[in-house]
């Protein structure tokens, strides 16, 4: 049984042309001890589907409409309000994306995270302080008490970061949901954090839905990976054979984007860097078929008018796509 079972769900905005869905019929399982990578690029709702898991999307703007979210055969969808409150920060955590707007300018670095233990009935002040502290040193962040007392724009965009980490982590969660964890942190920070929730999904058996755009994070860290456009999962498989065969124009395209270091040849001729044409539609723009059609070399008539399904393609390897794929 998967830890974490999204099933068909949509998530809808309003907007002044009545209701869009910013995420539409997406399923994807993550397991115990496994971290699944949510790829795509910006505007393809992976943030709105972390948003949506974790029952933070912002009722008076949008609402999950449709599908499932079974969390340890939990439907989280069915909880009232207080009992999912119970769950997050203690079984479900989440990583947001932007420090600044998450913190709270008016607090301490030490209060914030402190806040998370009283939430959840933990009120030993001494206590909690020294677990901020452990907290702290396990996301390497230099000179703890001091940082503890400080607000958060008196620290670096890094330092903030990992702040929120060390928040998402101080009751070692059942499901970590990361968005985008490492984009403020230097390359060596990012190795710190990225080998920290690697060693700790190992040890501790954690469910990690990694969201990101680096590829190169997904082809090291992610056991499987979900490639997501316009709304939809377009591929999912195991991470190192969705990498070596991909099967949907729109993950080859995001592979073939990757800026890649190698020697050139004297006489050799530079390369111009491969893009997708276009960006990802608005949530406005409505479309019957597949939404990459207009951006991809390989779209036929049928994928204007229909969604194409989603097919096997290799050992619990899908794409969603008429096409047959590279020979």
């Amino acid at each position: 049984m998967a830890l974490l079972d999204v099933r068909n769900l949509v998530t809808e905005f309003t907007t002044p042309a009545g209701p869009r869905r910013a995420v539409n019929d997406v399923s994807f399982a993550v397991q115990r001890g496994e971290i699944l990578g949510l790829v795509g690029e910006s505007g393809s709702g992976k943030s709105v589907t972390a948003l949506s898991v974790m029952g933070l999307v912002d009722n008076q703007v949008g609402r999950v409409t449709g599908g499932n979210i079974l969390f340890d055969n939990t439907d989280l969808t069915a909880l009232p309000a207080a009992a999912l409150r119970a769950l997050r920060g203690k079984r479900l955590s989440m990583i947001f994306q932007e420090p600044l707007s998450a913190l709270n300018p008016c607090y301490t670095i030490g209060d914030q995270i402190s806040e998370a233990f009283v939430a959840h009935g933990d009120s030993d002040t001494r206590k909690n302080h020294q677990r901020v502290l452990e907290l702290l040193r396990l996301v390497h962040i230099p000179d703890p008490e001091g940082v503890l007392r400080r607000y958060p724009h008196e620290i670096s965009g890094g330092m903030r970061q990992r702040a929120m980490i060390a928040m998402a982590l101080a009751y070692t969660p059942d499901l970590l949901i990361a968005d985008e964890p490492t984009t403020a942190l230097d390359v060596t920070i990012q190795a710190q954090v990225l080998n920290l929730i690697d060693r700790l999904r190992r040890e501790l058996g954690l469910g990690v839905l990694l969201i990101t755009h680096d590829i190169g994070i997904v082809a090291q860290y992610t056991d499987r990976v979900a490639v997501m456009y316009g709304g939809r999962i377009v591929e999912t498989g195991p991470t190192a054979q969705v990498f070596a065969t991909p099967k949907h124009p729109y993950t080859i395209g995001l592979l073939g984007s990757v800026p890649r270091l190698r020697h050139r040849k004297p006489g050799e001729k530079r390369t111009r860097l491969q893009e997708i044409p276009g960006s990802v539609p608005s949530i406005a723009q409505v479309t019957q078929g597949c939404r990459f059609a207009g951006r991809c070399s390989h779209s036929m008539p049928q994928c204007e008018q229909q969604m194409p399904p989603m097919r096997e393609r290799g050992p619990g390897h899908d794409a969603a796509c008429y096409w047959e794929g590279p020979a």
